[in-house]
């Protein structure tokens, strides 16, 4: 805004109220100025000013003509060179020139020029206090900087209560050029130095880029809304029943059970899984908190604790984490980690889903079952900076479901004094309830108890210590791993140094080094083992290890439109018996034509120790349509390059929305390895309270056969409407939302007799938007487990433009099983106007150019106007709630000014014009 200047006061004392103007001596000085309006008489000259209209020209000789009169009067629009706003002054055009208001242009151009005397007087500085300026039309003066000459009868008047100049005068005592056009009704101002309101404009970008590189671009935060924990509430529960035929196992009911809720003062997560052939055939179970905040536990300061089914950190060396039933506490950040880490993502995969992995935007793994109704992609690495991990889930009747997790990774050092802490036990791949289907096979170690302990210190801002201490069982004895590690950069590198030492005798010792290049991160590692050490991170077989390196290198190619995500790995192994082991892999994934197209490369080579290598090529090629239309595709392309160039499977699938409830899907495969052709077709209608599924899949060659019938459901209690509740399967694993918007008619904040429920107005978070029925309700769901969410009302969608939320958002954090309750009162808007008059000014004639700001009692700003130039303001869309109008602090401090008197008034929520008139005065 142009506007961004001190504004003054135009027309501030008149004859009535000031005697003779300041004598030449007391030009350049603000306090001078500011003196010579409090004189008293006998402190003046004794010549009188003679009563003067509107008008009238005294300068230089009394009675002469006017230059222009209010028939000359132009509008014109005045520009600034190099800034997009504009701005509108009047002038006065006649043959002699166009006149241009002296103050209107020092308040739009922040400098610090008054104008006194009816127009007669002008004095102030501009730039720097050693630049001063002084016209003084009374005696024919005009001082600026140092430069003294006498006025033209020409080149000055002073008119209505302001001082005009002839545009060619300006460039005389500013360092400026105008450029008036009549033609466009413009004027074009190209200033010569930085003024003021130029260099505020520069330090807020600044301020802006600064905030940008130190916090990165970041949401809007809210008011933070706390969800009560409860000793016990009613579960949200997803429900799947279904009837099974296939060819192993032959006809079947079989049952998903899925609950969340707060059991003693805990989340609690339950998920069970049962047939009518086999009983129990899955379970997991698990109770703990999450608190972003690191709240939990007192002196602790944990950010999450979980028991039950849970799963163990991983050491820097050695041991890598395993799920289990056990124990598990951190105050890790819940969305931080190290370039040198891998993270574990696990979860409930439902029976017929598949699962895939995508790392910002490339897909990084693909799970078609799972173990114990269970989905593991361990080992995952990160990169550099933000790392957004996309769960996509596909259905068997063509069911697509996302889960997202964030999580932002630095170089692993702390803050000096800073702690965290890893704290984990489990028995491994044993659930709480020891359940094993039918198809279970336990994988090494099963059974065997571990425990870790992971820590890191910050020694100082640029050194961080680990340490990290395991216990595991393995062929019935217990034995013990303990590793030491350093953290640090160097210039651009991120550095890292670790020993580890096991009670058998292993030895373990070496470093890695991660880097920002090339638009991407790449990270190296080595390391060199001793006395038969077993390292599970850098080998999942559980064999002595004598060295291991490992390079990554992650970028986003920029041939062209689009960029194309790369993700590279390399592992080269030597184990104790003599054999290496040597694996790469390439991922790229890009989108084009409204799909997700993906393309990985996977290769081996493993030697034995008499000198024997194997080596292999595989390849998959992967698309899935991006944007949500009706006609959804995936499809695969899995083939060899080494031992043999050929293809190995390929599979499609097309699935078509008929309406907004309704999915048909077809399927089709064919292994060329032996399983030969497939088929599968699909349907799912969902309903208002549960959705109706069938599906089924045939195999030419083998001649084997599926097929079910699905019904599923969520169920629970709706604590707003106090009401229970079935709808569309899928709520149980995120937290949920009810909301309220209505009008507050008596402004309590509260929902009570008298107000009035809104409909139709939109309810938005991250992943949706819920519309509010007649009740005024909204309900919103998945909204995730421990991530903070903002729910903000849409104020377009108020039935009133003259209306508004009190808070526009809040935020909460979500947990599995419950529902946030929240009211957004809706207030009606006011208005306030007014005018601005000088204290003790004959007439009442109004002052222009005043920065009024509208203070609520906490003192935020609820609105602001400049007045006009008849003194008028308008301020518009005023919430509810005891105001009080002031000058702006800035124009108040700059130009001495206050305000007669100060006064609070209220404002209703039930929406009105205020009226107030002001009166202004210079301070004492």
């Amino acid at each position: 805004m142009l506007r961004v200047a001190i504004g003054f006061l135009a027309a501030i004392a008149h004859a009535s109220a000031i005697a003779s103007p300041p004598q030449p001596s007391q030009e350049g000085s603000l306090s001078a100025f500011g003196d010579a309006i409090a004189l008293n008489s006998s402190e003046q000259d004794q010549t009188q000013v003679p009563d003067i209209s509107p008008g009238t020209q005294l300068f230089p000789v009394s009675g002469s003509e006017p230059l222009f009169s209010f028939d000359d009067e132009l509008i014109l629009q005045l520009r600034v060179k190099g800034i997009d706003a504009t701005d509108t002054i009047i002038a006065y055009g006649t043959r002699e020139g166009l006149y241009l208001p002296l103050g209107e242009l020092a308040r739009i151009l922040d400098l610090a020029i008054r104008i006194s005397d009816e127009g007669h007087y002008a004095n102030g500085w501009f730039l720097d206090q050693s630049r001063t300026v002084t016209i003084d039309l009374r005696q024919g003066l005009l001082n600026a900087s140092g430069m003294s000459r006498k006025l033209d009868r020409q080149e000055v008047q002073a008119f209505d209560g302001e001082l005009y100049l002839r545009s060619d005068i300006f460039s005389e005592i500013l360092p400026l050029e105008l450029e008036p056009s009549l033609r466009t009704q413009s004027v074009l101002l190209t200033t010569l130095e930085p003024f003021p309101f130029q260099e505020r404009m520069l330090r807020n970008a600044q301020r802006e880029r600064l905030d940008v590189r130190q916090h990165g671009a970041s949401e809007e935060t809210w008011p933070r809304e706390e969800t009560p924990w409860l000793i016990a509430s009613i579960p949200i529960s997803d429900v799947e029943m279904r009837a099974v035929a296939d060819s192993p196992k032959g006809g079947r009911f079989e049952t998903d059970l899925r609950m969340s809720a707060d059991l003693a003062l805990m989340t609690t997560q339950t998920f069970l899984s049962a047939t009518t052939r086999d009983g129990l055939v899955a379970s997991l179970v698990q109770m703990g908190r999450r608190d972003a905040d690191g709240d939990l536990l007192g002196p602790l300061e944990a950010t999450e604790f979980q028991f039950g089914d849970v799963g163990s950190t991983s050491m820097p060396v050695g041991l890598r984490g395993r799920a289990g039933r056990g124990a598990y506490v951190t105050n890790r950040s819940l969305e931080s980690a190290s370039v040198f880490e891998q993270v574990d993502l696990r979860g409930v995969l439902p029976s017929g889903y598949e699962v895939e992995l995508y790392r910002n935007g490339v897909l990084l793994g693909s799970l078609a079952s799972s173990a114990n109704g269970q989905y593991e992609f361990l080992q995952t690495p990160v990169d550099y900076g933000l790392n957004v991990f996309r769960l996509v889930f596909y259905g068997p009747q063509g069911q697509r479901r996302e889960e997202v997790k964030r999580i932002t990774v630095g170089d692993g050092r702390l803050a000096r004094g800073e702690l965290e802490y890893e704290l984990g036990a489990v028995q491994r791949d044993v659930n709480l309830l020891g359940v094993q289907g039918p198809d279970f096979k336990p994988r090494e170690g099963y059974g065997d108890w571990q425990a870790t302990g992971r820590f890191s210190y910050g020694l100082s801002k640029d050194l961080t210590a680990t340490a990290s201490l395991a216990g595991y069982q393995t062929d019935g004895s217990t034995k013990f791993t303990s590793t030491a590690g350093l953290r640090t950069s160097l210039q651009s590198l991120a550095v890292r140094l670790d020993g580890a030492f096991a009670s058998d005798g292993g030895l373990a010792f070496g470093g890695g080094v991660g880097k920002r290049t090339a638009g991407g991160s790449l990270t190296f590692s080595h390391f060199e083992y001793g006395g038969g050490f077993i390292d599970e991170l850098r080998n999942s077989s559980r064999e002595p290890l004598v060295r291991a390196s490992e390079l990554t290198f992650n970028t986003t190619l920029k041939l062209g439109l689009p960029p194309i995500p790369v993700v590279s790995r390399a592992r080269y192994i030597a184990f104790q018996d003599g054999r290496t082991a040597t694996s790469a892999a390439l991922r790229a994934s890009t989108r084009a034509f409204g799909l997700l197209v993906s393309n990985s490369f996977e290769y081996s080579n493993s030697s034995t120790a008499e000198g024997a290598s194997y080596a292999q090529l595989l390849g998959s090629f992967d698309l899935a349509t991006f944007n949500r239309s009706r006609l959804q595709l995936r499809g695969s392309i899995g083939y060899s390059v080494l031992q043999k160039a050929e293809l190995s499977n390929v599979s499609g699938e097309v699935d078509y929305q008929i309406d907004d409830r309704t999915v048909v899907s077809a399927q089709a495969n064919y292994s060329f390895n032996g399983g030969g052709p497939g088929l599968g077709a699909s349907a799912i209608r969902e309903f208002d309270r549960f959705s109706v599924a069938l599906d089924g899949s045939y195999s030419l060659e083998v001649g084997s056969y599926s097929a079910a019938l699905r019904v599923g459901f969520s169920f629970g209690r709706d604590s707003m409407r106090k009401q229970f509740y079935f709808t569309r399967p899928g709520l149980a694993s995120s937290g949920a939302a009810s909301v309220r918007a209505f009008h507050d008619i008596d402004g309590d904040g509260i929902f009570g007799d008298g107000d009035v429920p809104l409909p139709d107005v939109d309810i938005a978070v991250f992943n949706s938007v819920a519309k509010t029925d007649e009740a005024g309700l909204a309900r919103l769901d998945r909204l995730g487990n421990g991530n903070r969410v903002n729910i903000q009302i849409d104020p377009t969608s108020l039935p009133d433009i003259m209306m508004a939320p009190v808070d526009r958002g809040i935020e909460i954090i979500p947990r599995p099983g419950r529902f946030h309750i929240t009211d957004f009162p809706i207030v009606a808007l006011s208005e306030v106007e007014g005018t601005v008059t000088f204290e003790g000014e004959a007439g009442n004639r109004g002052v222009s150019g005043i920065k009024l700001r509208l203070v609520d009692e906490n003192g935020e700003v609820r609105g602001s106007a400049r007045s006009e130039r008849d003194g008028y303001f308008f301020i518009e869309r005023v919430k509810p709630g005891v105001v009080r109008l002031e000058i702006d602090p800035e124009q108040a401090s700059s130009l001495a000014l206050c305000l007669a008197e100060r006064r609070s008034f209220g404002i209703s929520s039930t929406g009105d014009t205020y009226y107030e008139n002001l009166r202004v005065r210079l301070c004492d």
